[in-house]
């Protein structure tokens, strides 16, 4: 899918160098003022593939533990064993999809076609849900069946994905008339990209059996990253000059962005209580590289096959790099003035 984006992006960029005529005749050229100050804001389509698998692993993960438990003892069992399936709040915890990119830059005119610049970009993106499953089970069975509780809630109050970059870029701009104030630009720029990472799991899972007995487990994960990677980015711009100094612009292409080295620190806390009055309370915390592992469970209902994320596996454990990619497809609007 990225190398698409790539290529339309690509394709963008050389057809503004390209396929823009010259100024015709009777039209007047812009006067070149040789130093521009550009602001910058936009939103970004961004995937960040790695990022995301968090919210893939536990949307999935109550529906083949509970969901698809439940509906195969239904299925062996017939009229022995029912339950009912509710959901609140969210339809499903929530990936990062987009992030709000903005920025400034100094751009120098060589001539009226070409221009360097130096800018600083910052890219953000965040993402905050929460959904709850709650099971209500009847197992009729007298015992055939292994103990169920009569009422499960399988609970995620706070679900947070978030990332933030800064990118220094330099860049080269190739300008095109397209009348008296129209211009079409091309421009590719690149720089080191330093970027942040953050995710947030609650969980809250409460068990209530038949006899009275109740119990519930409360756990939280927090991890945080930095990285450093590289950036580069190819756009096509449409600018309109508004006055003698101020013009307007809107750009669109791809940027390539990927950090594949992040670490930072962790933390998590375990709450265990029951209805007896008994309470288990376990608080840890680390430093460690963010790296991702394949889960595989085998139960008789079917397989569960889903990557997840930590910065807690020990040296030894087999676990794959974890890249944090903020590749975006966006679009950028921006007002320049010249000095």
């Amino acid at each position: 899918m990225k190398h698409r984006l790539f290529l339309v992006a690509a394709a963008l960029f050389f057809s503004v160098l390209l396929g823009a005529g010259p100024v015709r005749e009777g039209q007047t050229e812009e006067r070149t003022r040789p130093l521009r100050l550009e602001i910058i804001g936009g939103l970004a389509a961004i995937q960040p593939h790695d990022l995301n698998l968090l919210a893939d692993y536990y949307n999935a993960y109550p529906l083949f533990f509970y969901t698809r438990q439940y509906d195969y003892l239904r299925a062996q069992y017939g009229s022995l064993f029912s339950y009912a399936a509710s959901r609140s709040g969210d339809a499903q915890l929530k990936a990062v999809r987009r992030g709000f990119p903005w920025g400034i830059r100094m751009r120098y005119s060589f001539s009226n076609a070409l221009s360097l610049s130096l800018g600083l970009e910052h890219l953000e993106g965040n993402r905050l849900s929460s959904t709850s499953l709650r099971y209500q089970i009847e197992d009729r069975s007298g015992g055939l069946i292994q103990t169920f509780p009569r009422e499960f809630t399988a609970g995620y109050p706070d679900f947070f994905l978030g990332f933030s970059a800064w990118i220094p870029q330099a860049g080269i701009h190739y300008a095109k008339p397209l009348g008296k104030h129209w211009q079409a630009v091309g421009s590719l720029s690149a720089g080191p990209m330093l970027a942040r990472c953050r995710s947030v799991l609650e969980t809250d899972y409460r068990y209530q059996y038949a006899s009275g007995y109740g119990s519930e487990n409360h756990y939280l994960l927090e991890m945080k990253g930095t990285g450093t990677g590289w950036a580069l980015d190819l756009s096509a711009e449409l600018r309109r000059r508004l006055s003698r100094r101020w013009s307007f612009f809107l750009a669109t292409g791809y940027a390539w962005r990927r950090a594949a080295r992040i670490e930072g620190a962790g933390r998590s806390q375990s709450l265990n209580l029951d209805s007896n009055a008994v309470q288990d309370l376990v608080e840890n915390s680390w430093q460690g590289r963010w790296r991702k592992k394949d889960a595989f469970f085998q139960r008789n209902w079917g397989q569960f096959t889903e990557t997840y994320y930590g910065n807690y596996f020990s040296d030894g454990e087999a676990a794959d790099n974890f890249v944090l990619d903020l590749s975006v497809v966006q679009l950028k609007i921006g007002l320049s003035w010249a000095l």
